[in-house]
Parts: structure tokens; sequence; C-alpha cells
């Protein structure tokens, strides 16, 4: 069979006649694709290897699972003068290509993608396929041709078994370059595709060599424009969509995040055609667009229209804009939290609105995105009351919670019905009141007052401990580190070794651990003290600055563990004690309802934001001397993002509302972390 693969390769006709035979044949054959070995019946093989090297029509013989060797045996005697080998597609046929209809649309490029293939021009004129195929003689002598040619090397490196062109968009840009337009042809769903190099199947492929065989000839070589063009051919003006999204690949950050905001303002029903069509062709981004660029268009591209419908302010003001940029950066916990508590007291609705959008707009930003979930968790149960009972508020609200929940990524996103959990009479009654006609809304009106309903999440049974929580001692811990130290040579073994001793330490020998590391290099210098972050839930200094390591070492060694963790708490300007300097537990149970923050949309993997939620579980911890059944610290983290607090702080503002230590109601809405 492989014999008569090469002869059908090379077009040596009779090869079909020994292909017959082998569609009635079940043997199985070993074939072997990459790394895969697989047993395929002969019968398959030689219906791949036909459909590979022809290009018969259906209306000529339709070849299916249950075609025959004699149906195919009397269609080919039957057609065998008529059949010949088409050189520029290098497969069998019986209607030429230039017979045939291939549906098409052009369109212009825009001056960035121009200004791109310019760019390019040297390479592409450059590479190897396109002097082996003599092309650059024909693009010297300005020979039309040349057009046809391209599309013939570009379907003749189709897809087949074993085989993938890696190099498919040369083919496109090059002619792109020498036609100044963008040519769309029917993929195999018959819809005109533009982005035929990113299509797996061969059908749009074949579309444009169909295409370029009946027309390369009506092209002419124009020296004033530089390229081709073809008078007959009717070429569409991009549209102010098509141009920004082009540009969404910019590889200056600034071109592409400019081209993405416009877009968002842009018709929703134009934005989801070409987003389809972009998405499902995996086109290129910039990395500073969102992490789905596409996907968050056709919801932003809603949110906006229905902001300015509803005369709803999205773009901000100057304050806003400028308090953003400030989030974006790495602050010191102390300023990120008076400025996260800044705008959760002072933000309007107009103002909450545009926050969320530029906090979709710069999803990338891990520092500002896990400050919006904090803010927009805490905004929206501070002013709970205000939103229910309004009706253009609580429409606006449900339409978000619809378009971010279909924003296709984790994130607080998801979670805005949540604030509806257990709501009371009042809030129900609003629900059930809400006329709205917006499709969107009366989905969410139906999820929310369902939600309202309920008293309790049923959820499974806490599990206390895991692989990357638990219990654990070095009971000679300087003797160990000196073992390893000695036996490991390699340096990823050694310092993996090193983590996972580090992991398992208890409090007390913190000082040891740090005293023992001191002078010890990790390969990678962020992996030397993450054990007291990630496994202490110490959430502010920079423990790499000698000088900050220096004065936590000494007031470690000096201190009890609780005045430990007061200190910091201090420094970092968290208000949980009363006056007099005892704790305050309403304010202590505030701050893990809301404090340990999980990001408004993406944050790189869906770990929380610890800040000083395990801070104050410790106090508490220490001030009722139990851990409720948790292990005594907050992780055995081994290097690794492994553990939240969530189950913790759950159990401790439930020992402290049964213990009655709690003065106010705190009956806002859940936070969006509630599961």
């Amino acid at each position: 069979m492989d014999s008569i693969r090469l002869s059908l390769i090379q077009g040596d006709k009779e090869a079909l006649l020994k292909l017959a035979p082998y569609f009635d044949s079940t043997k199985r054959m070993t074939e072997f694709l990459g790394y895969h070995v697989q047993q395929t019946p002969e019968r398959e093989i030689a219906e791949r290897l036909l459909d590979e090297n022809s290009l018969f029509l259906k209306g000529e013989i339709s070849i299916s699972d249950t075609t025959s060797a004699t149906k195919l045996l009397s269609f080919l005697r039957l057609n065998f003068d008529k059949i010949i080998f088409e050189t520029d597609a290098n497969a069998f046929l019986v209607t030429r290509l230039t017979d045939r209809d291939a549906k098409h649309e052009v369109r212009d490029l825009s001056e960035g993608r121009k200004n791109e293939l310019k760019a390019k021009k040297g390479e592409l004129l450059n590479n190897d396929w396109v002097k082996q195929n003599g092309l650059d003689i024909l693009i010297q002598n300005k020979n039309p041709l040349v057009l046809l040619k391209i599309a013939s090397a570009f379907y003749k490196g189709r897809n087949r078994f074993d085989n993938y062109q890696n190099n498919a968009e040369e083919y496109v840009e090059l002619l792109e370059l020498l036609t100044g337009t963008e040519i769309g042809v029917e993929n195999e769903n018959g819809k005109i595709n533009f982005h035929i190099d990113k299509d797996y199947y061969s059908d749009s492929r074949l579309n444009l060599l169909i295409y370029f065989a009946k027309n390369y000839q009506f092209y002419k070589w124009d020296n004033t424009l530089n390229r081709f063009y073809n008078n007959r051919v009717k070429v569409e003006s991009l549209n102010i969509e098509n141009i920004y999204f082009q540009l969404l690949n910019s590889k200056i950050d600034s071109v592409a995040i400019n081209a993405f905001v416009k877009l968002t303002t842009c018709d929703p029903q134009k934005i989801e055609i070409i987003a389809d069509e972009y998405e499902k062709a995996n086109i290129e981004k910039n990395y500073a667009l969102p992490t789905f660029p596409y996907r968050f268009l056709k919801q932003i591209t809603v949110f906006t229209a229905y902001c300015k419908t509803n005369k709803i302010d999205f773009s901000g003001s100057k304050q806003i804009h400028k308090d953003i940029e400030v989030l974006k950066k790495d602050l010191p916990f102390i300023e990120r939290h008076r400025l996260e508590d800044k705008l959760i007291k002072s933000m309007t609705f107009n103002d909450v609105t545009a926050f969320e959008y530029w906090c979709l707009i710069y999803e990338k930003n891990s520092y500002l995105t896990y400050s919006a979930g904090r803010v927009l968790d805490m905004y929206y149960s501070n002013n709970w009351d205000k939103i229910v009972n309004n009706k253009k508020l609580l429409n606006a609200y449900l339409k978000k919670s619809k378009l971010f929940e279909q924003l296709g990524i984790i994130g607080i996103c998801n979670n805005y019905i949540t604030k509806f959990f257990n709501s009371n009479t009042a809030v129900i009654r609003q629900l059930k009141n809400n006329n709205s006609s917006d499709q969107d809304i009366q989905l969410q009106l139906i999820k929310a007052l369902k939600l309202a309903s309920q008293t309790n999440k049923g959820t499974e049974p806490i599990k206390k401990t895991n692989d990357g929580n638990y219990n654990s001692e070095v009971k000679d811990l300087k003797k160990e580190f000196s073992n390893i130290i000695t036996v490991l040579t390699d340096s990823d073994k050694r310092d993996d070794k090193i983590s996972e001793l580090f992991s398992k330490i208890s409090y007390g020998q913190i000082g040891m651990a740090m005293n023992l590391i001191e002078n010890y290099k990790f390969k990678y210098k962020w992996r030397k003290y993450t054990f007291l972050e990630r496994d202490f839930g110490f959430f502010i200094g920079d423990f790499e600055d000698p000088k900050f390591r220096s004065s936590f070492f000494n007031y470690y060694s000096s201190h009890s563990e609780k005045e430990l963790y007061m200190y910091y708490l201090s420094l970092a300007g968290i208000d949980y004690m009363n006056i007099d300097h005892t704790i305050n537990y309403d304010k202590i149970y505030e701050l893990l309802k809301y404090d340990e923050a999980t990001a408004f949309v993406g944050g790189g993997g869906g770990t929380t934001r610890h800040n000083e939620v395990y801070s104050l579980i410790k106090l508490l911890e220490l001030k009722f001397n139990t851990t409720l059944g948790f292990p005594s610290k907050l992780c055995n983290s081994n290097n690794v993002y492994g553990c939240d607090s969530y189950d913790r702080k759950n159990a401790w503002m439930s020992y402290i509302k049964e213990k009655g230590l709690l003065k106010s109601l705190h009956n806002t809405p859940q936070s969006f972390n509630f599961q």
C-alpha cells in the first residue's frame, strides 16, 4: 500500500486501479502516526489515500464507509480516459479546477497590516519554498502566474496523514503582499473564511486554488501600487471593526490595547461575527490583551451597549483612572489596602461600573484584578439595599451577572448572582415584581429567586487536612539540612529537598530555618523564603531584603507567636481591635468574610490573595487555644500555592457567632467567595 501511495503522489493513474481492491479488505495494518502506533483496517487506509490524492466531485462519485471495491472500480473504468492528474493540485480529478465554482470575497488590508507585510517582505521572498518553486523569478518578472503557483504550493502542502504544514501563514502572507488584499473563500462548513492558513481541513485551500486558477490571468502589475491588481474583482473596503481586529496582534502593547478598547464600544452583532471568526482561526494576539480577547469582546460590547442605552457611565472619571493605574503597580500592602478601602467607601454605581469595565480591559494585571476582587465584593455588599431597591441598578447588576459569567474565565465574575443567597423578604419581593423584557435579566431573575430562598449550601463535610496541609514535625532540622547539603550534589534536587524539608517545620523552628539558609543560594532566588508567606501567612514585607529579614528575625526571637502576628497586623494597618486594644470580634468577622480576595477575572490559576486573614485566624487560635481541628499552620507548601484559609475562616466565623461574641447582625450579603 505504501508503494501505491507513492505512485499516487507521482500521478500514476494505474495506482487508482491498484488501490480499489483494498476497499473490501478488513485486514489490519500497523501504522505509525508520530509517536503513536495504531492498527488500521486496509479499507480505511485505502479510503484515506483516495481522499488525499483525488478531487472527484460528489456528483461524480461519493466515497463513504459503504463504498465497495466494485463501485470504485466501475467509476474508475468508466471515467479512466477523463481522469487527469492536476499538477497544480497534485491530485486526480475529472472536472478541471477552472470549471469549478468557488465562492469568494476580497477585502482591502488595513494600513497596519500592509506595513507589517512590507516589513516581512525580504523574509517572505527569501523562503526556500519560494525559490524552489521558481516563484522569485516570476515575481521579478511581475508575472501574475505567481499567484496561481503560490496557491498551488499552498494546496500541495495540505495536511495529510503524518504530514503537517507548519508554515502555512507564509503562503497567505505572500499572496496578501502581492495583491494588497485579503481573500476569503468557503471552508468545510460553507462559510467564507479569511484565515485560510488556520484551517486544518483543506477545503478552503482548494477553493483558494480554484479562485486563482480562474482569475490569475486577470491580475496586472500596477507600478504605482507596487502590487498586482485585478479590476474585475470587487474589493470591499475594510470596515472599522476589521481594522481594529487586525491591530490586536500588534507588537506594540498600547496599539493593541487601544484597538481592543475601541472594539468594546462597537456594534455587538458585528463584533460577535468577527470575534467568532478570529477565535475559530486562533489568530495570534498581543499578550497584554485579556487572556480570551475575542470571548471578552462579545460580552463587553453587549455590556457597553446596555450602559449606553441605560445612561450608565462605563468610561469613568479621571480619579477612577488614576486609582486603577495605582492599583496596577506592586504596592506595599498598607497602601493597597487603604486605596481599596477608599474605593469601597467612595464609589458610586457609575464609578463601580467603570471600574469593572477597565478591570476587564486590564485582566492580565494580577495586582489590579485581585484588588478588584476585594473592592467589588465589599462595594456590592455595603450598597446592597440601595441596589436592590432601585430597578435601574438592580437590572444593571443582573445584566452584569449574566455577561460576566459568560466571559469563560475563572474569578468572582462568575459569582455575582450569589449575592442573592438567603435573601430577606424585601429582596425577594423586588425580584418577583421585576418585569424586565431583557432576556439576560429574565434568566438571572430565575436564578436569583432560587438562591434567595436557600438558607444553606448543603456542602460536603469539610476535609481539614490534605496532602498540602497536615501536621508535621522535623525532629532534628539541623542534621537533616546538613545531610541534604552533603549527599545531594545536583542543585535542582538539593533545592527541592530543602524546600520539602522546610515545608514540614513548626513555628518554633522558623529561626533555625532562616539561619540555616542565610548563606545557601537557591538556583531560583524566589524559592528561598516562600515558606514564611505560604506556610505561616506572613503577608507583608520582602524577605529577600536583608534589612527586613533581620528585623523579622529579631522580633521573632524576642516575642511570642501572638505578639509577632499582632505586630505585623499593626504594621499593615489592619483595624481589628477596640480602643482598649482588646479584640473586636465584629471587625474580625467582617475581615474574615471579605479579605481573602479572589481575582475579579483570571488571576493566574484561581488562587486567593490571603492578605491578613490567616494572621487573624492565628490570633483566634492562640486566644482560644484551639485550631478547630485544622493543622497548626496554614500550609505545607513546598514552594507551591496549594492552600487557602477559606474553610478555616468559615469555621471561625461560625465559632465567633456561636459563642455570642458578636454585637452586630452582620446581615450583609454573602461574599462572592462563598462556595
